[in-house]
């Protein structure tokens, strides 16, 4: 008969031994569970600033397009840039044929100077000019003004009338527009009469 010896004795761990390794792995988890949860708590206090960045971002940016877009829509339209261009024409052919009848001397050597000296010595109290054309080589005369009464614009019409028919001029209609000062200030309503003669 043999006996067998064996010669790899395991030895069991003391109980204290085992207790000790089981609180320092519980302590190992705990306080790699603590640093995780710390971790996690700064990567979400990170992810909240740039979340909050990103949104005060997107709000500016929105305010920004707003301002564009109310921009592009104060901007005028085609069609008034258009007609705009279409006036600036017809007062481009009018100053051209203008400067042609000064470069050609049709309008003589002293221009209109006449017309207009003539224009300044003619008065009339209570009315006062805003506006004078001249054209056709001084041929034809265009006047706009303003007077506090209409009998004043008529006696003015008819001395306009008698001076200017050395010119070949002659006035055939007179406009009268009445017009009365907004009320508001404590004196009387004035009013006033805007005329054309041409």
């Amino acid at each position: 008969m043999s006996k067998q010896i064996n010669l790899l004795l395991q030895e069991q761990p003391a109980p204290e031994l085992s207790a000790r390794r089981g609180l320092i792995g519980l302590g190992t988890m705990l306080a790699a569970f603590f640093v995780y949860a710390v971790f996690g708590w700064f990567v979400t206090a990170r992810l909240g600033d740039t979340a909050g960045q990103s949104n005060a971002q997107l709000v500016a940016d929105k305010a920004t397009r707003e301002a564009l877009e109310q921009k592009l829509g104060e901007r005028m339209k085609l069609a008034d840039i258009v007609k705009q261009i279409d006036a600036f024409r017809a007062q481009s052919v009018e100053s051209q044929e203008i400067v042609n009848l000064l470069r050609s001397g049709a309008s003589g050597s002293e221009g209109y100077s006449g017309q207009l000296t003539t224009l300044a010595r003619i008065s009339e109290d209570g009315v006062w000019l805003t506006g004078v054309k001249i054209g056709n080589a001084g041929k034809t005369v265009s006047l706009a003004g303003r007077s506090l009464r209409h009998e004043s614009v008529l006696r003015y019409a008819q001395r306009v009338n008698e001076k200017f028919s050395a010119y070949g001029v002659q006035f055939t209609a007179v406009e009268l527009t009445p017009e009365s000062a907004p009320e508001g200030g404590s004196g009387p309503a004035l009013s006033s009469v805007a005329f054309r003669l041409f």
